[in-house]
């Protein structure tokens, strides 16, 4: 059902009246707060509980259901261990979340949401891209699979972070469910001309593994021919075989002490990256892609496989799984002129040049193998591989034991492994160990923001964290409009539950004083507005201000560029100082293009009387928007969008003509959908043609949802469309 609507002017003059920076309003609006879900932070490891993730799989790579405690052996350091608790979960489900939460030993738990809504299936992924050791032609593979990844296999409920150790994706690296913020981080995935060089003038190649070979002297023959290159390039000087030998040993422990620093930077990058994951719940998934480098790099430098220990101990506290995959695809093992080998008539680096591949692999085994995971090599079929990876690791089981004796608590690493009783011809996969003693290093966000300082610490912590904080529920829509006076304009609606705050007793009322903070962040990290502001709010029930079911919503505006923007806001409660937060991107198109472009949806659609504002505009009805996307079972859902750059007829006179439909859909596939509408242009505004209609929600069960609008242009044959999430209770 469509509703026409006189003049685009009309609606954008009153949508703007109630979304004004300089005025903004606070409204209570009668709808269920959302509940306050479990707390995200869940210790893995203390000096009581440990707890392990595993996965067990048959002859035929097959996940083993079903199988119960007693069917396993624990041991640590080779020694039986009792399993305290023991349980199959489903990655991304509520019951992962509680059987986390519950593992915490905390008793109490608030509220929980409809079980239709939190077992919608969502994932924690990590695609680490190793940029210090990928060649171009890597990069460009990387990127492809990313693409297909983003485009065909990601859902809607999916957290995902593309990192890496050179921190190229800036700003962006983070955990989103943006497909617009991830395809625009694969775009600023680069080549990195590493190359490990010796600070000589000698033009013979010498790789990183040949000089491990000549500092572990575990091969004559290279060594030898390095010397014989060393004296024919020495004529006409008369170096002797002595001097020779010298120089290249220096040049050999000079690559591979350059070599471990960047090895070590992509290590601790990792390790830094899987703690922070560790504030987020459930399980995650780390795609290691790289082309492989040493695992070790001689006795004279810091050993890099120490820091496996680390990272395994990592893995193990923030349920992190990693699987590597070799960039290089499918390769025959032994390296040839294009790696940087030299030609050798004598043959004397055969050998070394055919071990010289395997080796290569060796680190990315170990990180695979070393916390639960698997490693791709010799293949091409990156992204067949990912999507089997994600269906593999859907289901496993989660346990926890006790350290009972002075034996297994002394010591810093611990080996566990653990069976199948009965059943040898089982695969069990899980973290090699862990550490008693975890450097547990301060956990700094993914991506950091410098936000103007705010009044109170906890709002300024509470803008920077990586993790949702949600003692004070709060909700948040960002949506942009073109308007015909400043151009695209960005607004911010924040929702604080009222339900949620602490009263003190007033003069025949109850009240409560709720700090707000904001800032608006380009994609380079930048911050380029933001606001604070402190709110009172007078309680609907002066007797029982608990009962208050009602929401205080708080509009920001900014004019913006085209560009794409992250918007974070905090609320804080003045008495009880607890905090809550949200966040959201979204793109503003750049209309300047002339491309058909859609304005943001804008939801649930509610007439609400404004007290007197400073404007003078007092008592006249004005629109809100649904903040949270919270909408009832059976209801009817009111939306309205704005449609900008519709072509004129062929003759470039006549009005454009266009359609519009509207579909729900959940984990792409097709939930309800309206027919294809002939969208009326008369008596508009040609420039945003606004279209205001409904759907109804009747069948269409509890859930979360996205809901999208797709508009084609019949002149020009092209179509544009514009997604957002709802939740349905």
């Amino acid at each position: 059902m469509q509703r026409i609507i006189p003049t685009a002017r009309r609606v954008l003059g009153l949508i703007a009246f109630c979304l004004v920076a300089s005025s903004s309003w606070v409204s209570a609006q009668s709808q269920k707060p959302t509940p306050t879900p479990p707390p995200d932070d869940v210790l893995r490891i203390n000096t009581e509980l440990v707890q392990t993730e595993m996965m067990v799989f048959d002859k035929k790579g097959r996940f083993v259901s079903g199988l119960q405690r007693d069917q396993f052996e624990l041991s640590v350091e080779g020694k039986p261990q009792p399993i305290s608790s023991f349980e199959q979960v489903q990655t991304g489900s509520a019951k992962e979340r509680a059987r986390l939460s519950s593992l915490t030993g905390k008793s109490s738990s608030p509220p929980a949401e409809p079980s239709s809504v939190n077992d919608t299936r969502g994932r924690t992924i990590i695609f680490f891209i190793d940029d210090l050791h990928l060649s171009p032609d890597s990069i460009e593979r990387t990127r492809k699979m990313l693409r297909q990844f983003i485009e065909s296999e990601m859902t809607e409920n999916d957290r995902v972070a593309i990192a890496s150790p050179t921190g190229n994706v800036g700003f962006l690296q983070q955990f989103t469910d943006n497909k617009t913020v991830l395809r625009t981080a694969v775009e600023r995935l680069t080549h990195y001309p590493y190359k490990v060089g010796d600070l000589t003038d000698v033009t013979t190649p010498m790789t990183e593994y040949m000089a491990l070979t000549i500092e572990r002297k575990d091969d004559p023959g290279v060594l030898d021919f390095y010397i014989d290159d060393c004296l024919k390039a020495a004529f006409p000087l008369r170096y002797t075989r002595q001097a020779c030998e010298v120089q290249v040993k220096s040049r050999a422990r000079l690559i591979l002490l350059q070599a471990a620093s960047v090895i070590v930077h992509t290590y601790e990058s990792l390790e830094s990256l899987m703690r922070s994951s560790g504030l987020l719940p459930g399980r995650k998934l780390v795609f290691f892609i790289s082309d492989g480098f040493l695992l070790d790099t001689g006795p004279r430098n810091a050993d890099p496989r120490g820091k496996l220990s680390q990272i395994t101990d990592a893995a193990l506290r923030a349920g992190v799984v990693i699987y590597s995959i070799d960039a290089r695809g499918l390769f025959s093992g032994q390296l040839d002129a294009t790696n940087n080998v030299p030609f050798d008539q004598h043959n004397r680096l055969e050998s070394a040049s055919l071990r010289e591949g395997p080796a290569s692999q060796d680190a990315l085994n170990a990180l695979a193998a070393d916390t639960g995971g698997r490693a791709l090599r010799n293949q091409n079929y990156f992204d067949r591989w990912v999507n089997m990876l994600l269906d593999e690791t859907s289901n496993y089981y989660l346990l926890a034991w006790r350290p009972n004796n002075e034996e297994q608590t002394s010591g810093n690493f611990k080996n566990i492994t653990a069976r199948v009783i009965d059943h040898p011809e089982y695969t069990v996969r899980l973290p090699r160990g862990f550490l008693r003693t975890s450097p547990a290093p301060a956990v700094q966000p993914s991506a950091t923001v410098q936000g103007p300082a705010q009044t109170h610490h906890e709002l300024q912590q509470a803008l920077t964290s990586l993790n949702p904080r949600r003692e004070i529920p709060t909700a948040l829509s960002v949506i942009f409009l073109d308007t015909p006076e400043h151009g695209p304009v960005l607004t911010a609606s924040v929702q604080v539950a009222n339900e949620a705050l602490s009263y003190e007793a007033g003069e025949n009322k109850q009240l409560a004083t709720v700090d707000l903070a904001g800032v608006v962040i380009n994609d380079k990290g930048k911050v380029i507005g933001s606001f604070q502001t402190r709110l009172k709010i007078n309680s609907a029930y002066p007797n029982a201000a608990s009962q208050d079911r009602s929401n205080t919503i708080y509009n920001y505006r900014l004019p913006l560029a085209p560009g794409l923007y992250q918007v974070r806001v905090a609320s804080r409660d003045a008495k009880s100082e607890q905090v809550g937060t949200a966040q959201q991107w979204i793109e503003v198109p750049d209309l300047s293009t002339h491309r058909l472009s859609l304005s943001s949806v804008l939801l649930g659609l509610q007439n609400v009387e404004l007290a007197k504002a400073s404007s003078g505009a007092g008592g006249i009805p004005q629109v809100q928007l649904s903040v949270d996307h919270h909408f009832a079972r059976n209801s009817r859902l009111r939306f309205i969008t704005f449609i900008y750059n519709a072509a004129r007829g062929q003759d470039g006179k006549s009005p454009p003509s266009v359609s519009l439909q509207v579909r729900i859909l959940r984990g792409g596939q097709i939930v309800k959908a309206m027919p294809l509408q002939r969208v009326a242009v008369a008596s508009q505004d040609l420039a945003r043609i606004a279209y205001e209609g409904e759907i109804s929600l009747e069948a269409v069960p509890a859930g979360r949802f996205i809901l999208e609008i797709i508009v084609e242009d019949h002149t020009t044959r092209v179509s544009t469309s514009q997604q957002t999430k709802i939740a349905i209770e």
